[in-house]
């Protein structure tokens, strides 16, 4: 029900402001790290400016609750410049499936709620979380619409999308059992991911039941079918104890069966 109604409310927004959506949303996301790291390097001060920082918000700066999603993914030119690439797999992929306005509802929804997770008193210094939360957030959309995708981890091990989703969300379990507040981490990433677990968990839901079902009904048929083969018949006229239930059947010294109708005449 969530989902249908999900699905009708997006089509209905986007009869109405559609046209507002930034195609390649995730590449000019991309782009713009990439442009931060080469901006950090003339001025140094310069990703101050736009990290996450929930007292500078709270003062004014509230610009922050979305350029933090800008910070580069890395201090390094050859990782940034990997990380950007990759983002510009991902959203050709989501893009694809979705089209450009569904994408942009889901990466500024991710932003959104991120952002508010990172407003909760005691979290302050979660930058860099918020960024490893957004990640995840865009990458486990992927891998829950293309599970099978091969994707070449450091550009030579070939392994599909699915089971890097479940690494990946076995990184967020950890990243919080190992923090030293893990309760305000959870709650942080409880938050950040909403947006991905009301997109796809009615979906998951509704394919386990159709699943279940479809199981139910398979094992139903097949021990129908088990039930319908006869355990006796006979070698004569073909009589059955389903077909002649009041018939007694038996096995003669030399292996044929026979029913208490075809044995008398031959006994006679």
């Amino acid at each position: 029900m969530i989902y249908e109604t999900g699905n009708r409310v997006l089509n209905q927004l986007e009869k109405q402001i559609g046209k507002l959506a930034l195609p390649k949303i995730l590449r000019w996301i991309a782009g713009f790290q990439v442009l931060s790291w080469a901006l950090s390097l003339i001025s140094p001060e310069f990703l101050g400016w736009i990290n996450f920082d929930r007292n500078a918000i709270l003062s004014g700066e509230i610009w922050r609750l979305l350029t933090w999603v800008l910070y580069p993914a890395s201090d390094f030119v050859f990782f940034v410049i990997i990380a950007a690439l990759f983002m510009f797999f991902i959203n050709d992929g989501l893009e694809s499936e979705w089209d450009s306005f569904r994408l942009n509802v889901y990466v500024f929804a991710s932003v959104l709620f991120i952002s508010l997770g990172g407003l909760i008193p005691d979290a302050s210094g979660a930058g860099l979380l918020l960024n490893s939360i957004f990640y995840s957030a865009i990458f486990l959309a992927f891998a829950s619409l293309f599970p099978n995708q091969i994707i070449h981890l450091l550009g030579i091990i070939p392994i599909k999308a699915k089971w890097l989703g479940w690494a990946n969300g076995a990184l967020l379990g950890a990243m919080i059992l190992t923090s030293p507040a893990p309760l305000l981490v959870g709650t942080i990433v409880g938050i950040g991911i909403l947006p991905y677990l009301v997109t796809f968990v009615p979906g998951f839901v509704r394919d386990y039941r159709q699943q279940a079902e479809a199981t139910v009904r398979r094992h139903r048929f097949e021990n129908e079918a088990a039930g319908s083969a006869s355990f006796h018949e006979c070698e004569s006229c073909g009589a059955t104890e389903k077909t002649n239930p009041e018939r007694e059947f038996r096995v003669t010294a030399e292996g044929h069966e026979y029913c208490s109708a075809c044995r008398k005449p031959a006994a006679a």
